[in-house]
């Protein structure tokens, strides 16, 4: 039988499954890396990856934060300044303080017993914001607080029920009510009455109800009334006694790079996020971190300091509020992350948990990526896939260097003495992993 390592890529895409290779010879139900170099619900995360800058965050914008009301999360590469996991980690952390209300969170970030207090975050992000704005990014944010943070954990709004019903010694929707309507008169300041039809769905059907009562509210409402969503939101942590809550706002590129946006809107959008920095009910109570990079820097300086916001830029003086993703230094760091991708997809138990990458395609892999974590799974895709479709036994350094230093994979040409897994064996033992 004919090598598929002297075939040309075309021939072999017809004679081999790459499905049935990947879960025979790699013990993979399916490839594991995504499509696309952006971060999804609940994709699968390596804590110890960038566990430098996950401490440096818990400790500048959390625990520090209870005292200040903004922070930036930057990132910053030789040649671009997306891709860094900007998103993975505001996603992350909000889900991390979501599960018991901050608790784990501000131990890991040095916070004293005594110290402790219950906070809240929500992650949203200023996407399509050419079509919207931040209000409808405030509403999102509510959202959030109604979604498990993680499968079978509950939700901040039924936390935040519960303690409530703790406190009254009752779950009489009529007291929840009282109860809430009361806590807001605290706190609000001038901010207009709540939304009645989101305090009586809290009260009767906690998170379910709220859900209930968002789905069913227009794009317009959502650009017009935003705020007023995000003031039912804040009443019920402050019932509840969750005085804190971490607006967790990605995608702030788009203010800056959408062409559809116009400077007066730009100007607006931002002048808004300074008023909630200035008075009740949002000061001391919301507090905001948002991403940044130099594009994004570059295109709102100005509006920035028209509205005398806190200063973003990286700077010696201003690193208590910065935060700077730089990507993934070395080797180890890119292994950890292959590896617990690799995981979800396992169909059996193997030796080495990077199988099909061997070492010197970790590589490889990341210096392609100049350590840009969504170009690496991007990247990790994109060759899992074609190695697959060749019958390959390993992901070999050789193979890898081949593969990204060619422009198109029609163009790789596998020879006998080519060191790119194992050559000469017909396909059924490369599919066995025997020779």
């Amino acid at each position: 039988m004919k090598s598929p390592f002297n075939q040309h890529p075309e021939e072999i895409f017809m004679s081999i499954d790459a499905i049935d290779h990947m879960e025979e010879a790699w013990s993979l139900d399916d490839n594991p890396f995504p499509n696309e170099a952006i971060n999804l619900e609940n994709t699968p995360y390596s804590p110890t990856v960038f566990d430098e800058e996950v401490q440096e965050f818990r400790r500048k914008f959390i625990r520090a934060s209870v005292h200040a009301n903004v922070g930036f999360l930057w990132s910053q590469g030789l040649h671009a300044d997306t891709g860094f996991g900007k998103t993975t980690l505001m996603r992350q952390i909000s889900k991390e303080i979501n599960q018991d209300l901050g608790v784990d969170t501000l131990t890991k970030a040095g916070v004293r017993e005594n110290k402790r207090v219950l906070v809240a975050a929500a992650y949203s992000n200023l996407n399509n914001l050419g079509a919207s704005g931040l209000y409808p990014v405030l509403f999102n944010a509510v959202l959030d607080l109604a979604k498990e943070p993680t499968p079978g954990t509950k939700c901040v709004l039924d936390q935040a029920r519960d303690l409530i019903v703790q406190g009254l010694g009752t779950d009489d929707p009529a007291s929840i009510v009282s109860h809430l309507i009361d806590s807001w008169l605290n706190i609000c300041g001038t901010a207009p009455p709540l939304r009645r039809e989101l305090v009586d769905s809290f009260a009767d059907n906690g998170a379910h109800g709220v859900k209930s009562v968002l789905a069913s509210v227009s794009a317009t409402a959502r650009l017009r009334n935003g705020l007023h969503y995000l003031d039912f939101g804040l009443a019920a942590l402050s019932a509840a006694g969750i005085n804190h809550l971490y607006l967790m706002i990605d995608q702030l590129e788009d203010l800056a790079t959408t062409r559809t946006i116009t400077a007066a809107k730009r100007s607006r959008e931002i002048g808004r996020i300074r008023d909630m920095l200035e008075g009740p009910p949002y000061a001391g109570r919301v507090h905001f971190i948002l991403t940044f990079h130099n594009r994004a820097a570059q295109k709102l300086e100005r509006f920035w300091e028209e509205n005398r916001l806190p200063r973003f830029e990286i700077s010696p003086s201003n690193t208590a509020s910065v935060v700077v993703l730089r990507g993934l230094k070395d080797d180890e760091q890119v292994a950890d992350v292959l590896r617990v991708y690799l995981e979800e997809q396992r169909n059996s138990s193997v030796e080495d948990e990077l199988l099909p990458f061997d070492p010197g395609a970790v590589t490889v892999l990341r210096e392609a990526s100049e350590g840009r974590i969504g170009i690496l799974l991007k990247h990790a895709r994109e060759i899992l896939d074609f190695a697959a479709s060749q019958g390959a036994p390993m992901i070999t350094e050789a193979l890898a260097s081949q593969f990204f230093g060619s422009t198109n994979s029609s163009e790789l040409e596998f020879g006998v003495g080519d060191d790119l897994g194992t050559p000469n064996n017909d396909i059924d033992d490369l599919l066995l992993h025997t020779r």
